[in-house]
């Protein structure tokens, strides 16, 4: 008996998104003014258009570091002729996505102000909205205040409204499908197919999902191609999840995941009979679950097509 091997290998990363950034730097213009920073036995001026600059690292989807300058602009109030106001800030970025690309956003930290002939330390508030219109690009609308803009003379607070943009460094681009198969037959024979596992990963689920997109149609097409083509082919299914959260809950992930590929074949047309489908949670790791990297390889569904043999007539 002659015999034909053939593999299918898969690899879609899972990511929130489909790509994940580390290092960000920006830039943002707008209207800054100050409360409370008149008296009313002097003229006063506490508008003026503000300018900075931005970096940060992000940890996660939810979380980064930002640091960022300030240049609010001058001002004549009490304690101020003229003077600028500038500050250096620090603090936690936590973000709320609202779908893929857009989110809303709180920061909360510190800053070193410098305005007129006094400097101090001052509490910093910020909330926005985010729009990722490119994985390498973010545009931002941000409200902030620094709280203690302080002289001799009276106690006030610095407010801005901004518009920035973001360029992401560092983004991992989504590996391809990648199918490759040989078919060499001359005689009627009865052949023996093998397949290793594939790869299915989370880039293909909605964010914080265990239904797929609608782009998991090109990636799944050929799948389900070469099973339509070879009845005689069973597919087992198997989700798997990164430590992060409860075991309970990892294990529903993988167990929802897994189904959600099951649904999606039986939608093309296979039949549910020739499909299994489980989950293990987080019970199999394939890398380090302490790296970020590690964890991004664990988050997967792998598809396994068990040995089978047809028969080809020359």
């Amino acid at each position: 008996m002659k015999k034909l091997a053939a593999l299918i290998s898969a690899s879609m990363l899972l990511a929130s998104t489909s790509a994940i950034a580390e290092f960000y730097l920006g830039a943002k213009a707008g209207k800054s003014w100050l409360d409370d920073a008149c008296t009313s036995t002097s003229a006063c001026d506490d508008e003026d258009v503000t300018l900075g600059v931005f970096g940060g690292y992000q940890f996660w989807d939810f979380l980064s570091l930002e640091a960022g300058y300030d240049h609010l602009g001058k001002f004549d109030a009490a304690g101020l002729d003229d003077d600028s106001v500038q500050a250096f800030t620090l603090a936690p970025k936590l973000n709320l996505y609202l779908t893929d690309s857009f989110s809303v956003y709180g920061k909360f930290g510190g800053a070193y102000v410098d305005y007129g002939d006094e400097n101090d330390a001052s509490y910093l508030g910020a909330v926005g909205l985010q729009l990722d219109p490119h994985k390498k690009v973010a545009v931002r609308l941000e409200y902030q205040v620094l709280t203690d803009i302080n002289n001799d003379i009276v106690r006030a607070e610095a407010n801005s409204a901004t518009l920035g943009v973001a360029f992401k460094f560092g983004a991992e681009e989504e590996p391809v499908m990648m199918v490759e198969e040989e078919m060499v037959v001359e005689e009627p024979v009865v052949m023996t197919k093998t397949y290793e596992a594939s790869l299915l990963g989370s880039g293909l689920f909605a964010l914080n999902s265990t239904e797929l997109k609608p782009e998991s149609e090109q990636h799944l097409g050929e799948l389900v191609d070469f099973l339509n083509k070879y009845p005689q082919a069973n597919v087992e299914i198997v989700g798997h999840t990164d430590s992060s959260g409860t075991e309970k809950y990892n294990q529903m992930v993988s167990e929802k995941r897994a189904q959600s590929v099951k649904n999606d074949l039986m939608k093309r047309g296979i039949s549910a009979n020739r499909i299994s489908a489980r989950g293990e949670g987080e019970s199999n790791p394939v890398a380090d679950n302490s790296t970020r990297e590690g964890r991004a390889k664990n988050r997967r569904v792998d598809v396994y097509v068990p040995e089978f043999e047809y028969t080809v007539e020359q």
